[in-house]
């Protein structure tokens, strides 16, 4: 385990390396979609099992920021096969709208810029995706999500 893995908890580590599993490699933006997607879950009180919700996820289409759909889907089961995930493209950043099933409640979780333009920044630094995920891992949620529910 690296040290900025070892401050995670093993809820996130099983689902980060599911997640990669899935994808085909660990980077930042699936881990910040596995923390949104928790995010979500917990916020609303929705159980990790097919059918609860639908999520609508905004964002640019092209990676590595489409990495971020992979995280969430890993997390919430909600998939653009299964058509529970919706995908919209948007140049204004990476937004996440979750909608439970018999609700009329709806919570939007947004990743901050700050945090976007320091993965850019890092990567063009070079440093290694599998060092960005396991620091994106552990970073608090506010510092990563503006989150408001409707």
């Amino acid at each position: 385990m690296k040290s900025s893995e070892t401050r995670v908890g093993s809820d996130i580590v099983n689902l980060v390396e599911k997640g990669a599993e899935f994808h085909g490699h660990l980077g930042p933006f699936l881990v910040l979609g596995v923390r949104a997607g928790l995010a979500g879950l917990r916020e609303l009180g929705v159980p990790r099992k097919f059918g609860q919700m639908r999520v609508t996820a905004k964002l640019k289409l092209s990676v590595p920021f489409s990495c971020f759909i992979d995280g969430v889907q890993v997390t919430t089961n909600c998939t653009v096969g299964n058509r529970l995930l919706r995908l919209e493209d948007s140049q204004q950043g990476i937004t996440v709208c979750f909608k439970p099933k018999d609700s009329d409640e709806e919570l939007t979780i947004r990743v901050k810029p700050e945090i976007l333009r320091y993965l850019m920044n890092k990567f063009s630094e070079g440093v290694s995706n599998e060092e960005l995920a396991w620091e994106i891992a552990s970073l608090p949620e506010d510092k990563l999500f503006t989150v408001a529910k409707q």
